[in-house]
């Protein structure tokens, strides 16, 4: 299974532009976490941006925003997660075997 964060925005004559971040395998169980923890209790999400330079010097950018998270339903929300975590608990097992 693939999981993607798609960032929406409607243009000036009222046409939809997106992009499309892929959201790597090691990173799902994080991000469903981070994403429920953020819905059940209703807590704000803040969005920045870090700038790295090839040095690796971290600067932090002047954008921010603050929005909160709605779930469509519940049951779409478990169902992701369980499809999930057993995908992981496969690929746990995969490994186990050899």
């Amino acid at each position: 299974m693939k999981l993607r964060l798609v960032l929406k925005v409607k243009n000036k004559k009222g046409k939809d532009s997106s992009i499309k971040f892929n959201i790597a395998p090691s990173k799902h169980i994080g991000f469903i976490n981070f994403v429920n923890y953020a819905l059940k209790n209703e807590r704000d999400v803040t969005l920045t941006f870090e700038k790295i330079s090839t040095s690796g010097q971290r600067e932090e950018s002047k954008i921010f925003g603050k929005f909160r998270l709605e779930g469509k339903s519940k049951e779409l929300n478990e169902s992701m997660e369980e499809a999930i975590l057993a995908k992981e608990k496969d690929v746990k097992a995969k490994k186990k075997k050899k």
